[in-house]
């Protein structure tokens, strides 16, 4: 199959740019990337009109387990979880997200999702999945844990839970190093593990070929987790200018901001007087710093913390939050998801870019997002995983 007359963006092509461009497919891979159209390829040809290809969208920060009410029903039972998961998993990609990396599910039911959709039981996005989460007893409630965390209380017992995690099939590892923004009694801005208990998460993790995602409000915790060798800050709401220079002498760890879900729950009716008061001041704390972190020259992932076919999605929030409040310039807001996602990920090899070699997954949208990114805040035009149209 060949796309035609399609709009190119170099930075995410390959270093191709065209305005009437064409890519040609193979057995679900890119095989040719070019800035000319092609005049006469046969019948299987789709027109696209002018309109701007771009790679399949990645977020690296979601949840197939928030399931709103309907999800009362599921934690109980696991094979209506599992179907709701694949159900919610699947909502992505009309949005054009080809891949997500779920950060955290009820029982660790993102693992099974991934391999239902990997196998062709059900269609839906490439998952990248951790199980639970790994922290401490403070996140401990009355009559059990928060769901989809496993608690964990000294190095011994992340080290085990650690394992059990990669036994399971754990793509990667998620811990929680600070209290949490949502829960009402969580306290963002303090610690809840203990450097050695993150030193030895990571260093089992990458024992069995794994890498740890912190999830990080508190500046202490970010700190830790950078000199611990944490690989992804998800979040990074506090964090200083002390630790954004540290983080600039570090390899391999880089923040993954997720502006959408605090912006999207302060216009909630319910409780919106709460969620203004807590989230207001560390949505402008996090602008303000993830700004600073930006403009020194950090490479940074794309996240929304949110429930595919969420009004994050629909309405292209993270995509806003990053031109609005952190004044990114377009093009980087699509390399971060994208090609910086699939790099953060380990997963460039397969996708991020419209180049020779890497899966078909493409999505075309109206206008040219390089110089207007409110053409991101719609629905694309078309979606193509792996050479098929969704």
């Amino acid at each position: 199959m060949i796309l035609n007359n399609c709009r190119l963006i170099p930075q995410l092509s390959g270093g191709v740019a065209s305005d009437c461009g064409s890519v040609c497919i193979e057995d679900g891979k890119i095989v040719r990337v070019s800035a000319a159209s092609v005049s006469d390829a046969g019948e299987d040809v789709f027109d696209c009109g002018g309109k701007t290809l771009l790679p399949g969208l990645i977020d690296l920060h979601t949840h197939i387990t928030l399931l709103g009410g309907a999800g009362v029903d599921c934690v109980n039972d696991p094979m209506k979880l599992l179907i709701a998961a694949v159900e919610q998993a699947q909502k992505c990609l009309p949005y054009g997200y080809t891949t997500i990396r779920d950060c955290g599910s009820f029982a660790g039911v993102a693992i099974y999702a991934r391999d239902m959709i990997q196998k062709g039981i059900a269609p839906g996005p490439r998952i990248l999945a951790n199980g639970e989460t790994l922290t401490s007893s403070i996140m401990w409630k009355p009559g059990g844990s928060e769901a989809g965390v496993r608690l964990s209380d000294g190095a011994e017992e992340y080290r085990r839970h650690v394992r059990m995690e990669a036994a399971m099939g754990a793509d990667f590892i998620k811990i929680y190093a600070s209290g949490s923004a949502y829960d009402p009694s969580g306290v963002p801005k303090h610690p809840i593990m203990t450097r050695d208990e993150i030193r030895t998460a990571v260093e089992t993790a990458h024992m069995h070929g794994l890498y740890v995602a912190s999830h990080c409000h508190a500046d202490s915790a970010i700190r830790d987790c950078i000199e611990c060798g944490v690989k992804t800050i998800e979040h990074a709401t506090y964090i200083s200018d002390e630790t954004i220079a540290l983080l600039q002498k570090t390899q391999d760890c880089y923040l993954v901001p997720t502006f959408a879900a605090m912006y999207v729950s302060q216009t909630e009716p319910a409780a919106r007087e709460f969620w203004l008061a807590r989230l207001t001041p560390m949505l402008e704390a996090c602008a303000r710093q993830i700004e600073k972190a930006y403009k020194a020259g950090e490479k940074m992932g794309f996240g929304t913390d949110s429930a595919p076919g969420s009004p994050q999605y629909e309405k292209g929030v993270e995509f806003q939050m990053r031109k609005d409040y952190c004044h990114m310039e377009n093009v980087d807001i699509l390399l971060q998801a994208t090609k910086y996602n699939a790099e953060i990920a380990g997963i460039d090899h397969m996708v991020g870019e419209i180049r020779e070699g890497l899966m078909a997954d493409l999505i075309l949208v109206e206008g040219n997002p390089a110089e207007d990114i409110s053409v991101m805040y719609h629905r694309p035009a078309c979606v193509w995983q792996a050479g098929k149209r969704i």
